[in-house]
């Protein structure tokens, strides 16, 4: 049998055996209707409650994420834009730790909004744009626009996330506007248990940024939240509270980017889309977000040409690092070594399943990681399909960096 997926910015056709022990789980936009012309974001008619705390606010920030989410930023902004009062708005880019300098155009984020002067791109190494919120324990240094605002504006989507639980809501703020040492800090809970997709109630990662940005809490606060495919097509929108928009978004995720499978598979094959495809620090949610319904011993092969690269190297330093002493040089606070987390967490699931990476990678990149480098695709399939046998149960997972598969054992 033939399935197009996709691959190195184009899809392809790979073929699969004429058998019944084959799954395709599809794209989640192929069943999902988009927001109807009549929605408020299409029409551009705002609730009264939202015009109403744009109206109340004196000095606004509205947060947003950068080019490595998918959320059309521009048509939300452009359907509230009426209410905006841009002179007093500043429009802040949450980064996290990816670079401010490959921060997308204004255009893309942005369009024709007319926001030139009071654009703030997050930097979580510059310590002077920071500014420390709350006390003790429960800190955090945050961009310091926060401090001059009186209301916040939070505008994301809503996705599992492979240890954070899932994208959106308060983790627009951290790690998305934090210090380099606080994503640090709260990044290090991810190796502990508990840190999985779609886990909230019990996940450090997810509480720690519930608890700590509960410093913003006594600014006026109102949220947008939206379900999206990878073009930007929207299928689902809350708004109003944060947390509560933000638990409205994730029972929709759980409702249709989930499932729960009977019976784990010997083979996954997780082909991962824009914008997840373009480089190998972002590819893990792609095989995380999968792994638990592989059998021990059988394989996940990811299929992501990654044309941009490596993307963020630091986990690859920390790999080679470990493969050379068996130790992480540095500090000695291991937990506290950004990048840790994707290495550990890897280094965990290769004991369990193979990893398979068909791209268009330098297979030398991959030599300190457990990871096979491929470079053909119906190849890597082919060589798959032959350890298991033509009867191997196989899995096709469609954008598996937005689609969870899990298994409760009988």
């Amino acid at each position: 049998m033939k399935v197009p997926v996709w691959y190195s910015d184009n899809n392809v056709d790979i073929t699969l055996p004429d058998r019944g022990n084959v799954k395709v789980f599809d794209l989640p936009s192929k069943r999902l209707q988009p927001l109807s012309t009549s929605h408020w974001l299409s029409t551009g008619d705002t609730p009264l409650e939202l015009r109403e705390f744009l109206a109340r606010a004196q000095r606004l920030v509205t947060v947003v994420n950068d080019a490595h989410r998918p959320t059309p930023t521009a048509r939300i902004l452009g359907a509230i834009k009426e209410h905006i009062r841009f002179e007093s708005t500043r429009f802040l880019v949450a980064t996290g730790l990816h670079s401010p300098k490959t921060s997308a155009p204004q255009e893309r984020l942005f369009g024709d909004l007319p926001i030139a002067g009071n654009l703030v791109v997050h930097d979580a190494y510059d310590e002077d744009s920071l500014c420390t919120f709350g006390l003790g324990s429960s800190s955090i240094k945050l961009n310091r626009v926060f401090d001059w605002c009186d209301a916040i504006l939070i505008v994301g989507s809503v996705e599992p996330h492979y240890f954070a639980g899932f994208t959106g809501g308060r983790k627009i703020v951290l790690p998305g506007c934090a210090s380099f040492a606080d994503v640090e800090r709260n990044h290090a809970l991810a190796v502990q248990a508990g840190s999985q997709p779609l886990a909230r109630n019990g996940n450090p990662v997810w509480e720690d940024s519930q608890t700590r940005t509960r410093a913003l809490d006594s600014k006026s606060r109102y949220a947008i939240q939206v379900v999206c495919d990878h073009e930007g097509n929207m299928f689902y929108a809350s708004h109003g509270d944060w947390d509560l928009s933000y638990q409205q978004a994730c029972e929709f995720v759980i409702a249709n980017y989930a499932y729960d499978v009977s019976e784990k598979y010997d083979v996954v094959i997780s082909v991962v889309y824009p914008p997840l495809d373009r480089n190998l620090y972002q590819l893990q949610k792609s095989y995380e977000n999968v792994a638990a319904v592989v059998r021990d011993g059988g394989t996940i092969l990811l299929l992501s040409a990654c044309l941009d690269g490596i993307g963020d190297d630091r986990f690859l330093k920390i790999a080679k690092s470990l493969s050379h002493s068996g130790e992480i040089t540095g500090d000695g606070n291991e937990s506290l070594i950004m990048g840790i987390h994707k290495v550990r967490r890897t280094i965990a699931l290769a004991k369990r399943v193979d990893l398979v990476l068909c791209s268009k990678l330098d297979s030398l990149l991959l030599d300190h990681l457990p990871i096979t480098a491929r470079t053909n695709v119906q190849a890597a399939i082919d060589e798959a399909v032959a350890k298991y046998g033509d009867n191997c149960r196989i899995a096709v997972v469609l954008d598996a960096g937005s689609q969870v598969l899990y298994h409760h054992a009988a």
